[in-house]
């Protein structure tokens, strides 16, 4: 015959140090009370079994401390519900030897599904209407009941918060009666534990995922916002083609022709990028001159340097020629830091440094501007392909870029900067030759 005992959590959640204050008290009390009395008749006897109760006592409590140890030892570095699921199962198989562990989770639409087992195979067909009829309640129940010809415990308990049901934990042993009330108390704790650490990751998934909505969102204005300049601008551009072609004036259709060439170079960066980064890519490697390089790169910008009066200080280390890199992946890389220092810079007052060092075993890169900077709270966010500081006027990718290509060569990007006076960026390459 099946037996069932709906257990009271306030009652069984009880503490075992409680338990030991409460026996320690009794036992002082009845020492104090026979002190003042001549009767000793079994005194010895009643005082060895006290002194058990309180070692049982001081042995659950010791036991649930070092459960939570275990737990919370694991759950450092937790990533998701399942990983949280799989430790409360293996410390329960370390610390209670049952023989079987069932662990189930909610689904998105309600319902409950295997999550871990011990053993693999158990079957627990015959179980699946009392776990659902025991989720739906969302109480702990003790459950007595005959599976392949022998009678297990059954102990079942709901992961859940006050507010929220997320799965069952399912723990059977052979025989009736086999679950000491010390064993329940170390499940429901753990149960406990695990659940608020559910939310805990549900929470932060859910600030993750609003955080990453918004900084979409934000990049998409962004986009969305250049892209129609360089539309606005390509138009002009030919509206002065057209008009210099109606009136034969030569001088509206240059105009209109280095509009739209300089636009149209803005809309290829931009397709470009978004395509540089989703994409994965091998290097190909070349020997190349690195000064040459750097030369190159800085001719591109030269029309906007000249522009705003900025100043460009070149440091190139004598002793550092040659290099072996992905030649188009480093052009990318230093176009977007020396426009990142541009963007940071004030008009008339700007300068940026590039140099080269020559290391053992590796060479830097280091380009240093005396612009904005960047505030201390954002320096860990900068390489995020959705994380801008120029609001409206950036993309988001410039940074994310130039990461992803340091770290395709092997290398390392540091960051260093202090607000009003200016950022370094130092990238360290190993040599190849």
């Amino acid at each position: 015959m099946e037996k069932k005992k709906f257990l009271k959590l306030d009652s069984l959640m009880l503490k075992p140090v409680s338990i030991l204050i409460d026996k320690f008290n009794l036992l002082i009390r009845k020492l104090e009370s026979r002190e003042k009395t001549t009767e000793v008749n079994g005194f010895v006897s009643d005082l060895i079994e006290e002194l058990k109760d309180v070692e049982k006592g001081i042995l659950g409590f010791f036991a649930e401390i070092l459960f939570m140890y275990h737990l919370s030892e694991r759950m450092v570095s937790i990533e998701n519900e399942i990983s949280l699921i799989e430790i409360l199962g293996e410390r329960t198989k370390e610390f209670i030897k049952p023989d079987f562990i069932k662990i189930y989770l909610k689904t998105p639409d309600e319902k409950l599904s295997p999550a871990y087992s011990f053993p693999l195979d158990f079957d627990d067909t015959s179980l699946i209407e009392i776990i659902n009829e025991n989720f739906e309640k969302g109480e702990s129940l003790l459950y007595e009941k005959r599976i392949n010809n022998k009678f297990y415990s059954i102990l079942m308990i709901p992961l859940r918060t006050t507010k929220e049901k997320y799965g069952l934990f399912v723990v059977g042993k052979e025989k009736r009666n086999s679950f000491k009330s010390e064993e329940i108390t170390l499940l429901i704790a753990g149960s406990s534990v695990i659940s608020f650490s559910i939310t805990n990751i549900k929470l932060m998934q859910k600030m993750i995922l609003n955080e990453r909505l918004v900084m979409i969102g934000q990049l998409i204005s962004g986009l969305s916002h250049d892209l129609r300049n360089i539309l606005t601008k390509l138009e002009n551009g030919i509206y002065f083609i057209e008009t210099g072609m109606e009136e034969k004036d030569m001088e509206d259709i240059k105009i209109g022709k280095e509009i739209i060439k300089k636009n149209y170079i803005k809309l290829k960066e931009f397709v470009l990028s978004m395509i540089d980064y989703s994409r994965e890519r091998e290097i190909l490697l070349e020997e190349i001159n690195l000064d040459s390089l750097i030369d190159d790169v800085i001719f591109y910008f030269d029309g906007i340097l000249k522009e705003k009066n900025i100043k460009i200080v070149k440091e190139f280390d004598e002793n550092l020629k040659i290099v072996k890199v992905d030649r188009h992946r480093i052009e990318r890389m230093l176009s977007n830091l020396i426009q990142n220092s541009i963007d940071a810079v004030e008009e008339n007052k700007g300068v940026i440094k590039i140099k080269t060092k020559n290391l053992e075993n590796s060479f830097q890169i280091i380009v240093e501007d005396n612009g904005c900077g960047i505030p201390e709270k954002n320096l860990n966010k900068i390489f995020d392909i959705f994380f801008t500081t120029k609001g409206s006027r950036g993309t988001g990718f410039g940074l994310a870029i130039v990461q992803k290509i340091v770290k395709e060569h092997n290398g390392k990007i540091e960051v260093n900067s202090k607000v009003g006076e200016g950022t370094i960026f130092t990238i360290t390459l190993p040599k190849l030759l």
